[in-house]
């Protein structure tokens, strides 16, 4: 006899997806969902990459020493090989000091300074004079930016698991557009800071938030997919700033017009349900039903099942639907699951942004170099597909980690200079590329199937919010450079490794569904640790809704 016949009731509650029963794995309805979803990640983009054009390297100089004529940029460059105190300094970092100064110790420009705006008319940099020895400023802009998105990870995430994907995704882009008007209007620096720190909150919230009802609207195959193609607007969400950037000169004139494209967000509030597995887990059934009957509809699929797998619906829902932090410490395994997945995203977060900004470096045209970057992370996301349906999630981040490391190592290997445009170095950095795009949405896919629904949005915001530590501590680890020059890509590199063996201290995802409550994720685990033997009937915990119950063939 064999082990479903053994326990015909492991098979109705553990085995049976409702959603899936009921609407299909994926039709017009999910493809509408998801693709409204992956829009999202185009503000996404914009708010946190727009510092590349919020403030740029910009020439300038003493005011007092500004030529007459309109020889502005002769000037510089003959005064850059002339003057001793000049003559080793980037001509597109400026001068602190007077053209007439002897040694570093002159005063600087007593008088103010002046910028070359031909290629950008106004920054904030131009606008706040955030030079010499304001120059750190700007890294605290950015900072406190990404700061924001860490708490708008974990706080949003929260507030979607007790109230709902779908009002939280409005207030979070309602929130958006309206800090990010405010800030391209505020004439204060550190008014701007604190808006931008707002606008930042609502920012992380829409990221977690729209991952995650992407993820739970799709079953069978399409759960390794989709969660992946949602990244690529990210990239091309760059591509598009970039073309914005070259029309809007002024950097409050770009900021509004990305500002105003986010506001369009809000017809979300009549274009997506609430995500109908959330309603199910929390007991709203009525709400759930309406809408799995129009999903059903929309997929061309018979309705009226839809009514007949609710009714027969376990009710036991309550228990888990009040999400805390300490949820995710309520069992062992899942602590497990949140510090590994923590560390991972801390380090991934590091090395993602630390080599973002360095591959920056490779192109002197900024609207080029910001255009194609985009495009240079596709091919990665659309081979990601591939090899998580074929590797497993495990196997597919640590080989990306793997090649990512190699290339932090290899760009080592190539001198500098010695090459025309230093094409070994740049098609290195170009594979790096490649690899980050492979791991960061494998990794997106491997955290949220990890946690169970009831604490799924709190999971995933937590662990993506030390991506965002990270993020603030890349720009350090790339000024270590100033001391030793290849340091920071050995440190990437360790880190990279370091993330391999870490990923591989979790439990592999492929195949299995999603557990909903944390008991679903204690009899995961002992199911994986039963193996293959099928001389014993599992007692099931008690369970509702299964969220997708994969053929395991077709992955």
């Amino acid at each position: 006899m064999s082990q479903l016949e053994k326990c015909p009731e492991r098979e109705d509650k553990h085995d049976h997806d409702i959603i899936q029963s009921t609407i299909g794995n994926f039709g017009w309805w999910q493809f509408k969902i998801s693709s409204l979803m992956a829009l999202l990640k185009f503000p996404i983009a914009w708010f946190q990459l727009s510092i590349i054009f919020l403030a740029p390297p910009t020439q300038f100089w003493c005011k007092s020493d500004t030529p007459t004529d309109n020889s502005t940029l002769e000037w510089l460059k003959d005064a850059q090989h002339s003057h001793p105190l000049l003559r080793h300094a980037r001509l597109n970092s400026g001068f602190c000091h007077s053209i007439g100064a002897e040694n570093e110790t002159a005063a600087l420009c007593e008088d103010g300074y002046s910028y070359n705006t031909t290629v950008f008319h106004s920054t904030i940099i131009t606008e706040w004079d955030l030079v010499c020895d304001n120059k750190r400023l700007v890294d605290v802009s950015q900072i406190t930016l990404m700061f924001g998105v860490l708490i708008g990870n974990i706080m949003f995430g929260i507030m979607a698991d007790r109230h709902g994907r779908k009002k939280t995704l409005i207030v979070c882009i309602v929130l958006q557009s309206l800090f990010g008007i405010a800030a391209s209007r505020i004439p204060w620096y550190w008014g701007f800071v604190v808006t931008r720190l707002l606008l930042a909150v609502a920012n992380g919230g829409t990221i977690v938030v729209s991952f995650v009802m992407c993820m739970e609207v799709v079953g069978g195959p399409w759960r390794s997919i989709v969660p992946i193609l949602y990244q690529i607007p990210y990239g091309f969400g760059n591509s598009i700033m970039a073309g914005l950037a070259y029309l809007y000169r002024d950097w409050r004139d770009l900021h509004l017009a990305l500002s105003l494209l986010s506001s369009f967000y809000i017809l979300y509030l009549w274009l997506i349900p609430e995500s109908p597995r959330w309603l199910l887990v929390t007991g709203k059934k009525t709400e759930a039903t309406e809408i799995l009957q129009k999903a059903a509809k929309c997929n061309k699929v018979d309705s009226e099942k839809v009514q007949v797998a609710i009714n027969e619906f376990s009710s036991d829902v309550n228990k888990d639907t009040k999400p805390r932090m300490s949820a995710l410490f309520a069992t062992p395994e899942l602590a497990k699951r949140n510090v590994l997945l923590c560390v991972n995203w801390l380090i991934a977060g590091v090395t993602f942004y630390a080599f973002s900004q360095y591959a920056g470096k490779v192109g002197s045209n900024l609207y080029f170099t910001a255009a194609i970057s985009g495009f240079v992370a596709f091919p990665g996301t659309l081979l990601c597909v591939f090899v998580v349906r074929r590797f497993g999630r495990r196997l597919t981040i640590a080989s990306a980690h793997i090649l990512t490391a190699a290339c932090f190592f290899g760009i080592l290997g190539v001198p500098l200079g010695v090459y025309e445009q230093d094409w070994p170095r740049v098609v290195i950095a170009g594979i790096g590329i490649v690899g980050l795009s492979i791991s960061m949405p494998a990794l997106y896919l491997f955290t949220g199937e990890l946690f169970p629904t009831t604490v799924r949005n709190a999971g995933v915001g937590t662990s993506v919010m030390f991506s965002r530590i990270g993020s603030m501590i890349a720009p350090l680890v790339i000024a270590i450079q100033d001391f030793s020059p290849t340091l920071p890509l050995i440190l990437l590199g360790i880190g990279a490794i370091l993330e391999t063996f870490l990923i591989l201290l979790l439990p592999e995802t492929k195949g299995l569904p999603l557990p909903d409550t944390i008991d679903d994720l204690n009899f995961k685990v002992n199911k994986v640790n039963e193996g293959n033997e099928m001389n014993r009937c599992y007692i099931s915990l008690p369970t509702i809704l299964k969220d997708t119950s994969l053929d395991i063939t077709k992955i």
